[in-house]
C-alpha cells in the first residue's frame, strides 16, 4: 500500500511539473507564430488527461467556473482552457490525497485534515496562477513605456503603425509584452480591425499602462489624428508615471527594509552581547563571594 501510494505521488507531481516547467517544444512553437508560420500544436499532457476527464466534468456546473477563470487564464499568459485549468486543480486536490495518505494515514482518519489537504491541493495552482498573473502585469507595465518609446521613434522616422509594431515585436527582447503585441499583431493579419486587436490586448492585461496605450491609439484611429503625435504625447506620459512609480518604490524601500534591519541588528547583538553577559554572570557569582567571604 505504501509503495502504491508513493509511486501514484510520484505520477501526479511528474505530470503537475511536466504542464508547469517551461517546454523547449512550446518555446519554438512561440518563434513560429512570430515568425508567420502556420504550425499545428500537438495535444499536451494536461489536453489528453482533460479529454480523460471530460465524461466526470460534463457533469460539474463549469460554466460559472469557466467564466471566472478565463480571464485570469488569459492574463496568466496560458494557452490553455478553463477546463483544462480545473483539471490541473483536481490533479492538485488528488496530490494533497496522495500527502494526507502519506503523512497521516487511513487508519488515523481525521475529517478536518482531510479536508484541509485536498482543498491545499486543489488550492495551489489557483495560488500559481495569481502570482503568474501579478508578474505578469508588472513585468507588462515595467517594459510598455520602453516600447512605446520605440514606437514613436519607428513611426517618427517613417514607418506606419503596424510595421513599426512589428519590427519591435521581432527585435525586442523577448518578454510578455512583446508575446501580447505579438498577438495583436496575428490578429490584425487574420482579418480583425485594429482597434478590435488593442481593446482585447487592454481586456487580456488590465492594467492602467496597458488601458492608456489602447484608449490613446483607438481614439487616434477613431479621430483621424497623427500616430505619431499621439505616441509622442503617450511616451511623455508614461515616462513621467515611470517615474512616480519609481519614486512611490524608493520611498517604500525604507520602511520595508525596517524589519530585516531590526532582524539583523538584534542578531547580531545577541551574539555579540551574549557570550559576554553569560560569561560576566556566570563568573561574577563565583568571584564576588570569595571577596564577601574575606569580608
Amino acid at each position: 500500500m505504501l509503495q502504491m501510494s508513493l509511486f501514484l505521488l510520484f505520477a501526479s507531481v511528474a505530470v503537475m511539473v511536466w504542464w508547469v516547467m517551461p517546454d523547449v517544444s512550446k518555446r519554438m512553437i512561440r518563434r513560429r507564430v512570430f515568425a508567420e508560420v502556420a504550425y499545428g500544436e500537438r495535444l499536451t499532457v494536461l489536453g489528453q488527461l482533460a479529454e480523460m476527464m471530460a465524461p466526470i466534468n460534463r457533469m460539474l456546473p463549469t460554466t460559472w467556473y469557466a467564466d471566472a477563470y478565463r480571464s485570469k487564464i488569459e492574463a496568466a499568459g496560458l494557452r490553455m482552457t478553463a477546463i483544462q485549468f480545473l483539471v490541473l486543480q483536481e490533479i492538485g486536490a488528488i496530490t494533497g490525497l496522495f500527502l494526507y495518505t502519506l503523512l497521516i494515514g487511513f487508519d488515523r482518519m481525521s475529517l478536518p485534515a482531510l479536508i484541509v489537504f485536498l482543498l491545499g491541493g486543489f488550492w495551489v495552482p489557483s495560488f500559481w496562477l495569481g502570482q503568474r498573473v501579478n508578474t505578469r502585469k508588472f513585468t507588462i507595465s515595467r517594459d510598455l513605456p520602453e516600447i512605446v518609446d520605440l514606437l514613436s521613434l519607428c513611426v517618427d522616422a517613417g514607418l506606419d503603425f503596424m510595421n513599426a509594431l512589428n519590427k519591435i515585436v521581432r527585435e525586442f527582447r523577448r518578454c510578455p509584452t512583446t508575446e501580447e503585441l505579438g498577438i495583436v499583431l496575428q490578429e490584425v493579419r487574420v482579418g480583425k480591425r485594429r482597434r478590435d486587436a488593442l481593446r482585447a490586448f487592454s481586456a487580456r492585461i488590465q492594467t492602467p499602462e496597458t488601458s492608456s496605450f489602447t484608449r490613446t491609439l483607438v481614439q487616434a484611429d477613431r479621430m483621424g489624428t497623427g500616430i505619431a503625435e499621439a505616441l509622442r504625447v503617450l511616451s511623455e506620459d508614461m515616462r513621467l508615471q515611470r517615474y512616480h512609480w519609481a519614486e512611490r518604490f524608493a520611498q517604500q524601500a525604507p520602511m520595508k527594509m525596517l524589519l530585516p534591519l531590526m532582524l539583523s541588528l538584534a542578531s547580531a547583538l545577541t551574539i555579540v552581547t551574549g557570550p559576554i553577559l553569560g560569561q560576566f554572570l556566570s563568573g561574577g557569582a563565583g568571584s564576588f563571594s570569595p571577596m564577601a567571604a574575606g569580608k
